[in-house]
């Protein structure tokens, strides 16, 4: 390929043609050597400049020398200039988002220099400086406000904005502060719900980017705002603010975040997959007890918790989806979905347990949906393919760390914080784990005396009924000794399994030590 520094650059097009064939290759950067990189990329960006070679060059050719700039920059090597105020300085010129660009400009050209410079800002963290210093968050926000703004750039200038907020900085308090990024957030993030809510609504779309997406990145650009401004310094003291909880500033967006998850159809096959996973996470940022008219508006009245009965719906078609058997043994399915379970439905139980704590009318629901009161106890309460005993087996788990903390804390605040009612209704051998973590002592025969409404004695343990009265083993035969011994030996596992507290099984125990002898068939009398 004839090298890029000897085309004459006025004539377009060769210099079309060069970008095409280079562009085409599917490997272009593979033929490169760091020297013949680093001077490709400072030869387009010498043309890209303001008295560079591009004044001669047609839109075609700008675009295309932009697409070349980009595959080049998704390796950093080589690419100083690209990463620097000129280079920058350049790419904020054709995105039209200079300080004097007043003018809106939204063509394929200025979105190829946008896309440029989100790929600068993820890949060089010291870019975000540059563009700071050229005034480019002020310029987003400006843009964003355009209300012809196509939706290609609409995603862009929020990406870009997300990867200025990433940690506390001036830009965060500026967002906030002086250039009114809620109020702008409430506006669009409202019309993105109604517009994909709308039953002409087209979530199909084959542009490079959808108006789902641009939720998506307003969405997380939000999240990165309640998350660090708490942490700058608001009072100029020098001391870092601690406070934990959302400033009232942010309620406006409240309303519409929660319209996300009511309005627009969950995503398929996962629910919990943008936007309504961005939307809780968002979500368990803002308070509940002042503002419980939002959380559970009253009008209409049949519909007040219609939020809880989403996020419990959402919650068991995920736990179906990944909790099948033990789920210390079926992993796979997080690979086959592309997820990590662990991750992704813990903030919605985390969400569910806030909401509980706060409402008594929602730790209500939320309890007849986990737990009810009419659950099948003709087995111990962590068998089966019911919500509640897949929760219950989470209490066990060893591969779901976080999602086995957060379910426990879950259904232990449903039940009031009480332990023998937790008991009750997941069995002793369940809670044990996370009742020792929480310093929670309680042995389990002060629980024998756990019945059911119908007066049915239930065993502490297991949580399952009696089959007659509570067994003897003066009564047993062999063989239901050697079971009881097999379902000891499953408890006891299982409470290894927690890590909370290291112990010794005891049928294991007898076993190696040859004090326990299996029961063969030709051991039985004819």
């Amino acid at each position: 390929m004839t090298l890029y520094s000897n085309l004459d650059k006025a004539d377009v097009e060769s210099v079309t043609n060069w970008f095409t064939s280079f562009l085409a290759n599917p490997n272009p950067l593979a033929s490169l050597s760091p020297t013949s990189k680093l001077n490709l990329v400072n030869s387009l960006l010498e043309d890209l400049a303001e008295n560079g070679a591009q004044k001669e060059w047609n839109e075609k050719a700008r675009l295309l020398a932009l697409q070349t700039l980009k595959t080049l920059g998704r390796d950093p090597i080589g690419c100083d200039l690209l990463f620097s105020d000129s280079g920058f300085h350049t790419l904020m010129a054709h995105a039209h988002i200079l300080q004097n660009s007043e003018r809106l400009v939204d063509t394929p050209v200025s979105q190829e220099a946008l896309i440029c410079i989100a790929n600068s800002l993820l890949i060089k963290e010291d870019t975000r400086g540059l563009f700071e210093k050229h005034k480019g968050v002020s310029s987003s926000t400006c843009r964003l406000r355009q209300e012809v703004l196509s939706i290609n750039s609409q995603f862009l200038f929020s990406r870009i904005l997300f990867l200025m907020t990433v940690k506390p900085c001036i830009s965060v308090k500026r967002l906030i502060d002086e250039l009114d990024i809620i109020d702008l957030l409430t506006k669009t993030i409202s019309t993105h719900v109604n517009e994909l809510s709308s039953p002409d609504s087209n979530r199909e779309s084959t542009a490079p980017f959808t108006r789902e997406s641009v939720l998506n990145e307003q969405l997380k650009l939000l999240f990165n705002l309640m998350l660090n401004e708490p942490k700058l310094d608001r009072d100029g003291d020098g001391e870092k603010s601690k406070e934990p909880v959302t400033t009232s500033k942010f309620i406006k967006l409240l309303y519409p975040i929660t319209q996300i998850l009511i309005k627009i159809a969950p995503p398929s096959p996962l629910p919990l997959a943008p936007p309504y996973s961005h939307a809780i996470h968002a979500l368990l940022n803002f308070p509940i007890e002042q503002y419980k008219s939002i959380w559970f508006p009253p009008e209409p009245e049949n519909e007040q918790y219609a939020l809880i009965e989403i996020l419990l719906d959402i919650l068991q078609t995920m736990i179906f989806i990944a909790i099948k058997g033990d789920p210390d043994s079926n992993t796979d399915r997080q690979s086959n979905y592309g997820v990590d379970f662990d991750e992704v439905i813990t903030p919605l139980v985390a969400l569910l347990k806030k909401l509980s704590e706060e409402d008594q009318t929602t730790k209500t629901k939320i309890k007849n949906k986990l737990l009810p009161d009419d659950i099948d106890r003709s087995k111990p309460l962590e068998k089966g393919e019911t919500l509640s005993a897949r929760l219950i087996r989470l209490m066990t788990s060893v591969m779901f760390p976080n999602l086995r903390d957060n379910v426990s804390e879950l259904l232990f605040t449903i039940c009031d914080e009480d332990a023998h009612l937790f008991i009750h209704h997941v069995g002793y051998g369940n809670a044990a784990g996370f009742l020792m973590k929480r310093n929670i002592l309680i042995p389990p025969t002060s629980s024998s005396n756990l019945s059911s409404k119908t007066g049915e004695a239930i065993n502490p343990i297991t949580g399952q009924y009696y089959q007659e009265n509570p067994p003897s083993l003066t009564d047993m035969t062999d063989e239901e000794k050697e079971r009881e011994a097999e379902r000891l030996f499953v408890l006891f596992e299982r409470l290894k399994k927690t890590g909370v507290m290291s112990v010794v099984n005891p049928v294991e125990q007898a076993i190696n030590s040859g004090k326990f002898e299996e029961i063969n068939d030709d051991d039985n009398v004819s």
